[in-house]
């Protein structure tokens, strides 16, 4: 049987995946009016939602960093990152 501590860790990773699907949709539709914005030469309007976009990215980040990464993996079992030896070219997270 679970305990107390062990249900609220479920819980509030379940509240991070849920906040990051909520995000996620968010980001697709800014995706979506940077597109139409650019078909039309809006340049603000790409600004604005650029801007949204990259607000909604790092707010997924930090959920995922907070609330649901590295849940499960036991210290030292994860890839090694000292030093970016593991990090390829473009896997940096803002």
């Amino acid at each position: 049987m679970p305990n107390a501590l062990e249900e609220v860790r479920a819980l509030l990773r379940n509240q991070g995946f849920e906040e990051l699907m909520d995000n996620a949709d968010k980001a697709a539709s800014y995706c979506r009016s940077i597109g139409e914005a650019a078909y039309r030469g809006d340049e603000l309007t790409i600004e604005v939602h650029l801007r949204q976009l990259r607000l909604c990215c790092l707010a997924m980040i930090k959920t995922f960093k907070e609330d649901i990464g590295g849940q499960g993996v036991a210290a030292g079992q994860g890839r090694s990152q000292a030093n970016g030896e593991d990090q390829r070219p473009g896997d940096g997270v803002a």
